[in-house]
């Protein structure tokens, strides 16, 4: 059983990943239109979410988030509190909140599909029994891995935003294969199975092992690798991903 205050694009994407594997969801939301999706259980209120639940999550804009825990200290002790706000440290929330137990993490919306990474630091006051716990439910979304806070501004840019970067490089990749005279839903049909494989070969190899598998000397991959390169792709990623991470 979990908490979910806030059904926003990342909460929406939490719910249906619990909702995936049978998880019970007590759900928050002031939009009634957001509390309508189909198995999650209407709490009436912040502080009913945090009451029928031991782990809830702040799906919620920063600001919002310190507000629900300055006005819900008392509801929310013993609880375990999970926060996927981008731009809100553990020393803010601890700050607003210093007795309640919070962990940070920074997933993305494959959560929906069981398949986000999920990067998570540590509050002050959790315990090994706080993090199995969360582990044990927040595994079924994906992959959970403890990071420092330090690294997280660069880690959200290749974990939390990285749906979007792919699903820009897929464009390009559909486009062009439209102007070639490929229907744009069989495009569609590869790129989604093109990028779900390679997911897998990496969480086995690394990149440059999985490149020189697919790569022939002189072949059509190594000159498209080349044409990249020429034209500055690799870099412009590399820039991206930092520009991204200084905020």
């Amino acid at each position: 059983m979990i908490g979910i205050i806030g059904l926003g694009k990342l909460g929406s994407a939490f719910a249906q990943g619990f909702l995936n594997a049978g998880v019970k969801i007590f759900a928050y939301d002031p939009s009634a239109e957001k509390l309508s999706l189909k198995g999650i259980h209407k709490a009436s209120s912040p502080k009913d979410a945090m009451g029928k639940s031991n782990i809830v999550l702040l799906a919620l804009k920063p600001d919002t988030l310190l507000t629900i825990l300055k006005e819900n200290a008392e509801a929310a002790k013993g609880k375990l509190l999970v926060s996927p706000a981008a731009n809100l440290a553990l020393s803010e929330m601890e700050a607003a909140a210093p007795t309640l137990k919070i962990i940070r993490i920074m997933p993305n919306i494959a959560a929906s599909e069981n398949l986000s990474p999920i990067p998570y630091i540590l509050g002050k006051n959790i315990t090994s029994e706080d993090e199995n716990s969360f582990l044990e439910l927040f595994s079924i979304l994906g992959a959970p891995a403890k990071v420092k806070e330090e690294h997280l501004n660069i880690i959200t840019a290749i974990a939390g935003s990285s749906p979007a970067y792919f699903a820009y490089f897929a464009r390009a990749m559909r486009e062009a294969a439209k102007e070639a005279g490929v229907p744009e839903k069989t495009a569609n049909l590869f790129l989604a199975q093109a990028l779900s494989g390679p997911g897998a070969l990496l969480s086995k190899s690394s990149c440059e092992e999985v490149m020189e598998k697919v790569t022939t000397k002189g072949g059509v991959t190594e000159k498209g690798i080349k044409e990249l390169e020429s034209a500055g792709v690799y870099q412009a990623i590399k820039h991206a991903i930092k520009f991204q991470s200084k905020k």
